[in-house]
């Protein structure tokens, strides 16, 4: 076949005029796609990777922009407000047309005068008797005497606007920590169930192990059958372990991914650390000033300053209406519009402006319902501060418990490495049945996962202590390796 190609190929070298033909392909299955070595990801690029592309996260950083735009839309009500207009009117009867351009102006402040100013030029209709162009200035200053009087109730509306600024910047340091809670949780999760499947797989090894040692003492007819199918059992046992172990581990993998903002193909290795960055505090530490270092705890303290601001706006918005006003007021005539802006004549005015509505039901309910939330707040903010202690002291109970278990697991572990060594021992020499030593290999693997777990469960708590603590510093956490 190939001598056949050959002739074939010099053929055609002949008829392109002696170009030679080019070579065959050649024969054989295709390359397999290259294959790339998963990437290693520390704990501290997980958190660094999610705190760019947790979508809880970026969705509590857009709300935070969000509230700062309305805030400052909020307070450029409380700048100077100029607005130009210009009206045209035509009466379709006689056909007469007059106009009117000009500029009006105010200025609210914060703590409560208000301040107008307009400018405004007149054309009149051709057959004016007098003058053809007028011009109008009027400038007044509104200062509320009674109600509307405390400074808090025109701010009212920027402080909403300030405070909802507030808030979501608490919630967003709020989800940061928890964020960098979620993904500890998931990592050392991760790592721990693949320390579970290491210790799974070598069971099932010394299972298969343990299983044809068995076999071949039963076919020498130095054990029974019983001891076969307890070992062959063991050995089961460890695969379903394994199996179970392997897909959790797949679970918290896919969970890593989605809590960093990964893609749901992102291949990784992990190391487990060690240590959490920093040190913590103890507890005594930890419980003293723990309101000023929780944003809950600090959010709760304003929310009892809105209280009061809110029964302090109830109380003014009760008293009768009562405003001082002075204004100045001038006019100006012409032919044309340059002679009209002088001013012919002006005048200051001064006075009271006063009114009270005849049923103040709908008043008087809205200052009991602020002094009752009042109320009802100092209490929560109360129970609050007395939760956040609790929280502190039962996290460093947890802490104290996790690092005594860890002690006994260690301790533990050490007896059962030493019954498994003597157990096997005793069934090689076949001084007795396999039934010490699937007993003993069973003890063994129990402990081992109880020293694995009470390894990974003191960073937990000493995680869960940082953050009951309040002082879980986001910026070490972010920065280390």
């Amino acid at each position: 076949m190939r001598t056949l190609l050959a002739i074939a190929g010099a053929l055609c070298s002949m008829a392109l005029g002696g170009q030679e033909a080019p070579p065959p392909a050649p024969e054989g299955p295709p390359a397999p796609p290259p294959t790339f070595a998963p990437r290693p990801l520390s704990v501290g690029d997980a958190l660094r990777v999610a705190f760019y592309g947790n979508p809880d996260l970026l969705n509590s950083e857009d709300v935070v922009l969000s509230a700062r735009i309305n805030e400052l839309s909020v307070r450029s009500s409380y700048l100077p407000q100029v607005t130009p207009f210009y009206a045209a009117l035509h009466s379709s009867a006689s056909g007469v047309r007059s106009q009117a351009y000009g500029l009006r102006a105010s200025q609210q402040f914060s703590f409560g005068p208000l301040i107008e100013a307009s400018a405004i030029v007149t054309r009149a209709p051709p057959d004016f008797p007098d003058y053809l162009y007028g011009s109008n200035y009027l400038v007044s200053l509104t200062q509320p005497l009674l109600r509307g009087a405390d400074p808090v109730v025109p701010r009212e509306p920027l402080h909403l606007a300030e405070r909802l600024t507030t808030t979501s910047e608490r919630s967003l340091e709020i989800q940061r920590r928890q964020t960098i809670i979620l993904i500890y949780r998931l990592y050392l999760g991760l790592a721990q169930e693949q320390g579970a499947v290491r210790i799974a797989t070598d069971r099932l090894d010394q299972a298969q192990k343990l299983t044809q040692f068995s076999r071949a003492r039963f076919q020498s007819g130095s054990v029974s059958r019983l001891d076969v199918l307890r070992s062959e059992q063991q050995e089961a046992s460890a695969s379903v372990e394994r199996n179970d172990a392997a897909n959790l581990a797949f679970d918290l993998r896919d969970q890593l991914r989605r809590a960093a903002g990964l893609r749901p193909d992102y291949d990784f290795t992990i190391s487990a650390p060690d240590q959490l960055p920093g040190g913590g505090p103890s507890e005594s530490q930890a419980v003293d000033g723990v309101a000023g270092r929780r944003p809950e705890a600090q959010e709760a303290a304003d929310r009892v300053k809105d209280a009061e601001l809110a029964v302090r706006i109830a109380k003014s918005l009760q008293l009768p209406s009562l405003d001082a006003v002075l204004s100045y007021e001038a006019i100006g005539n012409g032919g044309n519009v340059s002679s009209s802006f002088p001013i012919k004549s002006s005048s200051f005015l001064f006075g009271f402006r006063s009114e009270y509505g005849l049923n103040t039901t709908a008043l008087y309910a809205q200052r009991r319902q602020a002094e009752i939330d009042l109320e009802v707040r100092k209490r929560d903010y109360q129970l609050l501060l007395d939760d956040l202690v609790r929280d502190v002291q039962q996290a460093y109970r947890r802490l104290d418990t996790a690092r005594s278990n860890n002690a006994v697991a260690v301790d533990n572990l050490k007896v059962a490495e030493t019954q498994v060594k003597v157990a096997r021992l005793r069934f090689e020499k076949g001084l007795s049945g396999n039934f010490d030593a699937v007993d003993a290999d069973s003890l063994l693997n129990s402990a081992r996962l109880l020293e694995l777990s009470s390894r990974f469960n003191i960073l937990l708590a000493e995680l869960d202590c940082l953050y009951a603590s309040g002082y879980l510093n986001v910026s070490e956490f972010v920065e280390q390796p």
